[in-house]
């Protein structure tokens, strides 16, 4: 990539005239321009794009910035200057987006690039260093249409661009709160993001206390999602319920380390019927939690949503912070 550059003093004049479509031009001297492109020059009224040097000979891109491409005489003049085009390209030479597989060959140190996924970079001059920062899309709470199963007084809020489910505080017995939508078309997988505020919960069986869920409306039947704990602790759990306040079995407790944020991947593949979930440290790298399932097996799932626990929350409310959700 040639980024915008800029010198002090470039000043110079045609050594032969140049048509109207030309693509390159000679100057009588190339001192006080920059020695590679891109930069911005003014011959009359026309503004060009130096995309190349080679001595004094510049390769150009004719008619920026609304001005148009005109035959011009010898000895007319060359100016470097800096534009409205030249400023806004260089803007977008320090910060970048894109795909996270779209990075660009390191060589501006500072620049920064901001995947449409993944962690952000700097470079260094020589190579990209990712930085703690990653991209993230919020889910709000209008995304979900078909809304509160079991709210109570449980609400969720809109924080600083986060979506902050807050379910109503119950000293025992398992209550969940879900906020859903309609699950969409399949094939589909969901990936989210979330940090928790998570009292100790203690049972006599293991279950998810807060994360993501699928449900079957005709039934009212529920499989949750996400981390737990109770004789042992770091687990990450898939539970079946009967409803939102009645224990069905425990799917699966997949030891896996704890980490903020969770990342959570679930998919319906629709076609061969299969369910999926996936754990990940980093929203890239992605494994199962627990083996492939048929679609139909305990529900069919019409609806995704996010949900929480009430059990155990009156002493130390629990709090669930959703940062990302996308699907695809």
């Amino acid at each position: 990539m040639a980024y915008e550059r800029f010198a002090n003093g470039g000043l110079s004049s045609l050594v032969d005239a140049i048509a109207s479509d030309a693509t390159s031009l000679t100057v009588k001297s190339p001192v006080g321009f920059p020695t590679t492109g891109n930069f911005r020059i003014l011959v009359e009224s026309e503004i060009m794009l130096v995309t190349n040097v080679q001595g004094a000979v510049f390769t150009v891109t004719r008619a920026q910035e609304g001005t148009a491409a005109a035959a011009h005489d010898a000895n007319k003049a060359v100016f470097h200057v800096l534009t409205a085009g030249a400023l806004a390209a260089r803007e977008s030479d320090q910060i970048a987006t894109g795909a996270s597989t779209a990075w660009d060959a390191a060589g501006q140190a500072g620049r920064l690039y901001l995947p449409t996924a993944g962690f952000a970079g700097q470079d260094t001059g020589l190579t990209w260093d990712l930085m703690l920062l990653q991209y993230m899309k919020p889910p709000v709470s209008g995304d979900f249409a078909v809304g509160w199963i079991n709210q109570g007084t449980s609400t969720v809020t809109a924080t600083k661009g986060m979506l902050v489910l807050a379910p109503q505080a119950v000293a025992s017995g398992d209550s969940l709160r879900l906020l859903v939508k309609a699950a969409p078309a399949t094939p589909y997988k969901i990936t989210v993001a979330f940090i928790a505020q998570s009292p100790v919960y203690h049972g006599t069986y293991h279950t998810a206390q807060y994360g993501v869920c699928w449900r079957e409306s005709g039934s009212g039947k529920i499989i949750t999602l996400g981390p737990g704990t109770g004789n042992y602790p770091g687990k990450f759990y898939q539970t079946r319920w009967t409803n939102t306040t009645t224990y069905n079995a425990e799917d699966t407790a997949t030891g896996i380390a704890w980490n903020w944020p969770w990342w959570i991947r679930f998919g319906d593949t629709g076609v061969g019927g299969v369910r999926s979930v996936e754990v990940s440290g980093d929203g890239l790298t992605w494994q199962l939690a627990r083996a492939t399932e048929d679609r139909t097996t305990y529900i069919t799932a019409d609806q995704v949503g996010v949900f929480a626990n009430s059990y155990l929350t009156t002493a130390v409310p629990r709090i669930v912070t959703y940062l990302h959700w996308s699907e695809g």
